[in-house]
């Protein structure tokens, strides 16, 4: 259990931080070690001022301190994405001779950005998952017995449309996606279709997947014949006036005028958040 002795107050550049003296003592032979076993040398003591009420000023980046504390509490590199001072903190590390934390530092930066694509969302690499939209669509009808609508059989599916970055959907449906439509190629890129589908027609399955890998539903959309007869049905082209009740019902309750009245098209839009190579800590991990 830690005891109060333990804990150790620091003002860094103004900013201050509360932490305990083995956190600091993670790394021997540093800084911050010192200061954690007040063994600071003559020329050590000229950078830490103890100030009224104990609290140890440190004249370094204050902000910049948070990523230094981090690395000493979890033992990992953890950079926001697109991180632009990555020479300004090994600097810190240089200064409070953190010599691991210098060295992932200086691989970090060695690192070129990857590559964006048109959406702002970076490209696919080995390992990692990419964020992006794909919407599902697809044309479904619903089949009738003799009572009409008192009395639906199924639902059926012609296809299910997969529109979205290519690379995308072939990493998300594998197998499963059908691009006989639009084929591509090896040096397709980034490129964007609304030509694939699935090579099946059940619906839950593709919504099955999409939740397996990471996206979530964001909007929806669906239009339908609005109870309308296609306009060469033979109900609207023949005489109205030759028609009487039951022969009206007859055509009304038919299969062929039920499904186009029961015809829809509906689409999904799926999210996923892109996930960058470096992870950005939480204010309580700081």
């Amino acid at each position: 259990m830690t005891s109060v002795e333990d804990v150790i107050t620091l003002n860094v550049g103004g900013t201050m931080y509360t932490t305990t003296r083995s956190t600091l003592s993670k790394e021997t032979d540093t800084l911050l070690a010192n200061i954690a076993s007040g063994s600071l040398s003559e020329d050590e003591q000229a950078n830490v001022v103890t100030l009224p009420d104990g609290t140890l000023f440190v004249d370094r980046d204050g902000p910049l301190f948070a990523y230094v504390l981090h690395f000493l509490r979890t033992d990992k590199l953890s950079l926001p994405e697109q991180f632009r001072e990555v020479a300004r903190l090994k600097d810190e590390a240089d200064f409070y001779r953190l010599e691991r934390f210098s060295t992932l530092l200086s691989n970090a930066s060695s690192i070129s950005p990857r590559p964006r694509t048109a959406n702002g969302y970076n490209t696919i690499t080995s390992g990692a998952e990419t964020g992006g939209y794909i919407t599902l669509g697809y044309r479904g009808t619903f089949a009738f017995g003799r009572d009409g609508q008192a009395d639906v059989k199924f639902r059926k599916l012609h296809r299910i449309l997969v529109c979205g970055r290519a690379t995308l959907c072939r990493e998300v449906f594998a197998d499963t996606l059908n691009e006989s439509r639009d084929p591509g190629g090896p040096d397709d890129g980034e490129r964007y279709t609304s030509r694939l589908y699935l090579k099946h027609q059940c619906l839950e399955r593709a919504c099955d997947l999409m939740a397996e890998k990471g996206f979530k539903l964001v909007a929806t959309c669906c239009s339908g014949a609005n109870g309308l007869a296609a306009a060469n049905h033979p109900i609207l082209t023949s005489n109205m006036g030759n028609i009487n009740q039951t022969e009206l019902m007859n055509h009304r309750n038919c299969g062929d005028y039920e499904e186009q009245r029961w015809a829809h098209y509906t689409e999904y839009v799926f999210f996923r958040e892109p996930q960058s190579g470096y992870i950005t800590p939480t204010s309580r991990e700081l």
